[in-house]
């Protein structure tokens, strides 16, 4: 049977790869080389992944109290060996207990206050909830990513071809096109796209070369 402890510390080893994650793609850093980020000792704490996601402005508010809530659980169990209990825990973080209990009600009673299950069952709200946040953020952010490599990625390759000489882009126009239109087609365009694009047609008229974009997609 699984332990309190064993549960709350396999929980967080999830999370913090998680963040370590979000982390890397803010801040453009390859994860698996990072000091931070990666499975050295050097590596950033849990508690200090979550600080800096703070520091970062990117999570909201709410979201952050919960994560240090997590934190503050999450230590207790990792390095005090009296604390075998969500009980326990909160005995040595009294001021936090308020807060976690009311994931569960506004309203709890003295008597739930010293029910073990109660906080099992708040401890499982919490954590479902910053699940669901990572998850999506992280959906959020790599999509994002995947849309900015592939503007950067089909201008540039327009610029190339626009570049080459008049001989040379005759003579590969319907090959160009026919390479450059599907990585068209995946683009959601922005405003800086379609100006930097509408720039290269104007100043390249006699290419003949105009990729198709659909300009009523919905913009990031």
């Amino acid at each position: 049977m699984e332990t309190t402890r064993a549960k709350v510390i396999e929980t967080a080893v999830g999370f913090e790869e998680s963040i370590s994650q979000l982390l890397s793609l803010l801040l453009e850093i390859e994860k698996d080389k990072s000091i931070s980020f990666g499975n050295k000792n050097m590596a950033l704490s849990f508690t200090s992944k979550i600080n800096l996601l703070v520091d970062l402005k990117f999570i909201p508010k709410e979201i952050s109290s919960d994560f240090q809530i997590f934190a503050e659980i999450r230590n207790k169990f990792a390095h005090v060996a009296y604390v075998d209990s969500f009980i326990k825990c909160f005995e040595l973080i009294p001021d936090k207990k308020n807060n976690f209990l009311k994931k569960m009600s506004d309203d709890i009673s003295q008597l739930d206050k010293n029910d073990e299950a109660i906080y099992e069952s708040c401890f499982d709200l919490l954590c479902w909830q910053l699940s669901i946040w990572l998850r999506v953020t992280l959906k959020m952010i790599s999509n994002k990513q995947s849309q900015d490599l592939k503007r950067v990625g089909a201008i540039e390759m327009i610029r190339s071809f626009l570049q080459s000489d008049k001989a040379k882009r005759e003579k590969e126009l319907e090959s160009f096109t026919k390479t450059i239109q599907p990585i068209i087609d995946q683009i959601i365009p922005d405003e800086d796209f379609m100006n930097e694009y509408n720039k290269l047609v104007e100043e390249n008229k006699q290419s003949n070369v105009k990729p198709e974009i659909n300009q009523n997609q919905k913009t990031n």
